[in-house]
């Protein structure tokens, strides 16, 4: 787990430095996913081992938790930027097909919430 994390504020740090987020928006990737590892290692998972049903099984506990659309959708946004720069050969588990239809639903729920 502490080497995830070590990950996390390492990609962090280089969206600081390459892209000048905003730090409301780094503050919320970091807790996007940090409670992603944190779910994750209750599971016996790790970064490198997640796939794309591990990422579906998250999203449908948020969507049943009553989450917001919205935070869902920035969860997917900070996994999808996250694990192709930051996981080695790892294909980001947001971008399956499965995923991909399910942050669109997100997405459309967020903007009739609006």
């Amino acid at each position: 787990m502490k080497q995830d994390l070590a990950l996390i504020e390492q990609f962090l740090d280089a969206l600081w430095l390459e892209r000048n987020l905003a730090e409301n928006t780094l503050s919320a990737y970091r807790r996007d996913l940090t409670m992603l590892v944190e779910w994750l290692h209750h599971r016996g998972l790790s970064l490198a081992s997640v796939g794309s049903d591990d990422l579906q099984a998250l999203l449908a506990e948020r969507q049943s938790g009553g989450y917001k659309a919205t935070s869902t959708a920035r969860l997917l946004s900070a996994v999808r930027r996250f694990f192709p720069a930051s996981v080695p050969g790892k294909n980001s588990p947001g971008r399956s097909q499965r995923a991909a239809g399910l942050a669109e639903a997100t997405a459309a729920a967020a903007k009739r919430s609006q």
